[in-house]
């Protein structure tokens, strides 16, 4: 490959002969993400409930979520070649109703094995469709408003979990668990007329059929792209299990630091408040900066805090500031990087490429709480466990410069 892989032409998707947003396609793409962000947080806000109801050890769970998380990343690796093969509108609806299919039958389910086989198929659903419905929004506006775009619909993967946390408790009170599943199913079937006369492909991209292989994975690694997607892999995968870590591990380990179990929970709205606001700042910041430069800084920041977190004597209220702030900075990080991928591969390209990036950030989502499992069995005291995870996110700084001077070089050059 020559060395203008990664060069933009704003001729290739933006709608021809215009320099403007098609908003309904970028909204509908939001919508549907903040269903897919809704859903995919529902088993865990009813497993309290299913504990109590069904007489059995939370840890019997277990099997569900990781379940679910292979699915995730099945959907996600997968989603590049099922688009070039149908076309990405008919991938967001069939992935749009798998999911919402395996959000019925999650709720119907009565025991593990179907409960299980339930969150395998949701998460294939949920996980499918996210890299066509950015890469389509992104393509339906001009190339430099491709990154705001892709950030903008990628917030709704941090709006649709607090969405389902501010409501799920009223839901489960009222209705009992079930209801949060129906919810996860009916809002999408309620969403696809829209998605089916609203989602379509801008003028340019619906005449330039991908050729065979253009899609295919092992074009992520021609010369000219490898450093690029090796270096977008790597740091998705740190940022995402450091999150992991801290979602998993924080209702834990702030006990250590002084809040008592009823307030242990804040630790997570802290961290989601964060992520919300990080990834509208995000949008902003996109506007006038290129992403690679951004998640420098918001990769800095979050290694930062996460330092502060570890080691300064924080009051309660300075603690939950400081989760605040790391959410803030690890979620715009992760966005930021969807950002770069949609940003830097070539239009037939860009649904594979960011469904890998995502897909490396799930296999970091399984791997995070393990490394903090490991941290704890070595009796580590929870400011050492931060610390720790701290180190992952000062090496995904690392790299992020490498990026960004990486980009800034080809940029260059061209």
């Amino acid at each position: 490959m020559s060395g203008d892989a990664f060069r933009q032409d704003s001729s290739d998707t933006a709608p021809q002969g215009e320099g403007v947003v098609r908003w309904r396609v970028v909204i509908l793409g939001f919508l549907v993400v903040v269903l897919d962000g809704f859903d995919g947080v529902t088993l865990g806000l009813v497993i309290p409930t299913l504990v109590t109801e069904w007489r059995i050890d939370a840890a019997a769970f277990t099997l569900p979520l990781v379940l679910g998380s292979i699915g995730l990343v099945i959907g996600y690796s997968s989603s590049g070649s099922a688009s070039a093969r149908v076309g990405r509108r008919r991938v967001i609806l069939s992935g749009t109703a798998l999911f919402a299919a395996g959000s019925a039958w999650t709720a119907v389910s009565t025991t593990l094995p179907p409960l299980s086989m339930a969150r395998l198929l949701t998460g294939v659903g949920l996980g499918i469709i996210v890299p066509p419905v950015t890469s389509l929004a992104a393509d339906n506006g001009p190339s430099h408003r491709r990154e705001t775009i892709t950030v903008l619909v990628t917030l709704g993967l941090a709006v649709g979990p607090t969405i389902a946390g501010l409501t799920a408790g009223k839901l489960i009170g009222a209705y009992g668990w079930e209801s949060v599943l129906w919810a996860g199913a009916v809002l999408p079937v309620l969403l696809m007329p829209f998605l089916w006369r609203g989602m379509h492909e801008s003028i340019d991209s619906a005449r330039q059929r991908p050729e065979k292989g253009q899609a295919a994975v092992r074009q992520l690694f021609f010369v000219g792209r490898r450093s690029v997607t090796l270096l977008l892999w790597a740091i998705s995968l740190l940022v995402v299990t450091t999150i992991s870590v801290v979602t998993t591990w924080a209702p834990v380990l702030v006990t250590d630091y002084g809040l008592s179990p009823t307030e242990a929970p804040l630790a997570i709205a802290a961290f989601g408040l964060g992520g919300m606001i990080g990834g509208s700042v995000l949008v902003l910041l996109t506007t006038r900066f290129p992403a690679a430069t951004v998640v420098v800084a918001t990769a800095g920041l979050g290694a930062g805090l996460l330092l502060v977190a570890a080691r300064a004597p924080l009051s309660h209220l300075g603690l939950l500031i400081a989760l605040a702030g790391i959410g803030m900075c690890l979620i715009a990080t992760v966005n930021g990087l969807v950002a770069v991928a949609m940003s830097r591969y070539p239009g037939p390209l860009r649904t594979t490429g960011v469904g890998w990036v995502i897909a490396l950030g799930r296999i970091g989502g399984i791997i995070g709480p393990v490394y903090g499992g490991v941290l704890a069995t070595l009796r580590l005291s929870s400011r050492d466990i931060v610390l720790a995870t701290c180190a992952l996110m000062i090496l995904a700084t690392l790299l992020n410069i490498m990026l960004a001077r990486h980009l800034r070089g080809r940029a260059l050059s061209c």
